[in-house]
This record gives structure tokens, C-alpha cells and sequence, in this order.
């Protein structure tokens, strides 16, 4: 069949790619996927230089002993390892107290007496959480955060189920992986739940590939969370969506409330373990956390 060509007249040539630009910036909106925002409640970070995370929102959790992961650092409430910096962020900050033959380093007070009680503990670092202050419950969650540098980093934003406190061990309470780092890995992060019926160990998971390091800008790493179904997302991108249908029902333990823990932990078995012996301190920047409810799903609890 013949083809009929077209030729535009300049003014139309203007106009259809000026309606094409339109439609690449102001994709038209499918009404099915259509979400409302409602935000309603956030940590915007903005005090003074060197104050302290709120005590109304953050239990700052205090000591070492691996965590159970083999982890190198004693967790402590100091403003010199999570504070404000003045500018609108936290930053969660591991500083060196010994080398890996276990000999101090440095002379800040109070490091002789962590040593005595975690030989092992190369770092000082925070490890921060929402329990019994705020918890959460379906919605969406999300942080901008910038990573730290150095092999060994290992941050981590992340979620328990509010039945731990009420001594149901894990993994029965169910875990929310928002975000995952390993220094050694400076471009991926990766996100993942873990429940009684998900592969020990690692979970279920999806991965972020930035082919840039991450700790060079911020990026925002949030969940989107429903009944019976859950999905992670790093800059507006879905990297994985998982259901009750991908556990189970025993092993769908998210339809609960959750309370939000953010740390930076240095060495340990997802990190790899080594730490550059070089490395005296890493830095983990956050800039904001903030809950929404979605198409009106989604509730914060206090207390």
C-alpha cells in the first residue's frame, strides 16, 4: 500500500513538538494508579549545629557485643556520633577508638572504658529507634539519605514488627530492609523482608544499582506498604514489589505496626566483615524521614 507523506508547516512542526515535550514531562495520568499523599509525620532534622535527635521521637540505643552480627562498633548517645548539623540533616557519624589489633587509638574520654567492655569494637557509632515513641502501620515511608565512604560502612534504614516488644522473637516479628549499604559495594543498596518463612539470612529482596557511588549525592528510599503486599522504591523507581502470596500466610507478618531504626554499623557479616584499616571515620547524612498515608491507607501511632 502506498504511504502518503505529510510535511508540516512550521507553525504545526512547532506545535507537535511542543505537545510532544508536554506529554514526555506531563506523562497524562492513568487513573488507576492514581495515588493521594497525605503527609503526616515527619522528622525534617532541622535543629542547631550539635543538638541531639528528639528524645519525643528517637530511643538512642547504647552498647556493642556484635549485635549478633559480628559487628565492630559500640552504639552510643553522644552528639558526637548523631547530631544535627545545622543545615537541615543528621548525620550519624563512626569514629575510629581502636585499630584492628585492638591497641586505642586517640584520646577521647571515655574510650578506655568502652574498650574494657567491647575489645572488639573498633568504632564509636549511633543506632536510633522509634519503639514505644511512634510506630507505623501501611502507608509510605521514605528518607533522603546520603552514604557513608570506606569499606565496612554498613547503614541501614529499617523496620521491626511491634510484637517484638511484646516478646515475639525474630524473625516472627517480621523485618522491613528500606535500605541496605555495604561500603565495599559504593554504587548498589539493596531492600528486603525477612519473616519466618523467607531464605534465612537474606530475606526477600530487591536491588538498587546507581552506577554512581552513592555516598557522591542523596537519594530517596522509601516503601509503599498495604495490606498483604509491600513494595520498595529508590528515587520514584520500583525495585521490588513482595505479597503474602510470596511467603505464605504464617509467613506474612507485616499486617501489623512497625517501629523505624536507623543506624550506621561498621564491619559484620553483610558488610563483609573487613574494615579499611585506613578508614577513621564515616559519615551517614539524612536529610528527612516522612510518613504519608496513600489514598487514605496509612496510620502513625504514639506511645
Amino acid at each position: 500500500m502506498a504511504t502518503k507523506k505529510v510535511i508540516l508547516a512550521p507553525t504545526s512542526l512547532f506545535v507537535a513538538i511542543a505537545v510532544a515535550l508536554t506529554l514526555m514531562v506531563n506523562p497524562v495520568a492513568d487513573a488507576a494508579t492514581k495515588k493521594t499523599l497525605k503527609l503526616l509525620w515527619s522528622d525534617e532534622f532541622n535543629g542547631k549545629k550539635g543538638t541531639l535527635p528528639s528524645s519525643k521521637t528517637w530511643t538512642r540505643e547504647i552498647g556493642g557485643g556484635g549485635w549478633g552480627n559480628s559487628e565492630r562498633q559500640f552504639y552510643t548517645d553522644k552528639a558526637a556520633n548523631a547530631s544535627m548539623d545545622g543545615a537541615g540533616r543528621l548525620v550519624i557519624t563512626a569514629n575510629r577508638i581502636s585499630n584492628e589489633y585492638a591497641e586505642q587509638v586517640g584520646e577521647v574520654p571515655g574510650t578506655e572504658d568502652i574498650l574494657n567492655r567491647c575489645s572488639e569494637c573498633q568504632f564509636t557509632s549511633a543506632r536510633m529507634k522509634t519503639a514505644r515513641n511512634l510506630s507505623f502501620q501501611y502507608g509510605r515511608i521514605e528518607a533522603r539519605i546520603k552514604m557513608p565512604q570506606g569499606v565496612g560502612t554498613w547503614p541501614a534504614f529499617w523496620m521491626l514488627g511491634g510484637d517484638l516488644l511484646d516478646g515475639v522473637p525474630w524473625p516472627e516479628c517480621g523485618e522491613i530492609d528500606i535500605m541496605e549499604f555495604r561500603g565495599d559495594i559504593p554504587d548498589r543498596s539493596t531492600s528486603a523482608i525477612h519473616g519466618p518463612t523467607t531464605p534465612q539470612g537474606s530475606g526477600l529482596g530487591a536491588a538498587f544499582l546507581s552506577y554512581d557511588s552513592l555516598s557522591n549525592g542523596y537519594h530517596t528510599y522509601a516503601i509503599e506498604w498495604k495490606k498483604n503486599s509491600l513494595t520498595f522504591i529508590v528515587d520514584g523507581r520500583v525495585t521490588g514489589t513482595y505479597s503474602s502470596a510470596d511467603t505464605g500466610t504464617r509467613g506474612w507478618v507485616y499486617n501489623q505496626k512497625f517501629f523505624l531504626i536507623l543506624n550506621l554499623a561498621m564491619g559484620g557479616t553483610y558488610a563483609g566483615e573487613y574494615i579499611d584499616p585506613m578508614l577513621n571515620q564515616a559519615q551517614l547524612h539524612v536529610d528527612y524521614i516522612r510518613f504519608y498515608s496513600v489514598n487514605g491507607v496509612g496510620k502513625v501511632f504514639r506511645g
